[in-house]
């Protein structure tokens, strides 16, 4: 099972807090998913499992690379299957100096 891309609304990258677009955080995600299943990873696991807290001020990280979806007015996480390429100036530079 996995999910279509348009029908996300915030995705999160493994060791992060927040999600991309700022609107959801892991805290957010243990209530919304408490106890579900994330179901297209090869193991069985649940939201809760891909969530962990570290000692700074109790903040909770996820530990892989979840993706929130909306469909027919319900919302499910799933594992992204392709790694999330993060931004930074030398992957800017680099295709700047590509398309030249």
């Amino acid at each position: 099972m996995s999910y279509r891309e348009k029908d996300v609304v915030a995705k999160f990258t493994k060791g992060n807090h927040q999600s991309d677009c700022k609107n959801y955080t892991a805290d957010d995600l243990l209530d919304m998913f408490d106890e579900t299943l994330v179901t297209n990873l090869p193991f069985e696991t649940t939201v809760n499992e891909c969530i962990e807290h570290v000692d700074l001020d109790s903040v909770a990280l996820v530990t892989i690379d979840l993706a929130v979806t909306e469909e027919n007015d319900d919302m499910f996480c799933y594992a992204i299957d392709e790694p999330l390429v993060e931004c930074s100036a030398s992957l800017d530079n680099e295709f700047a100096n590509e398309s030249i």
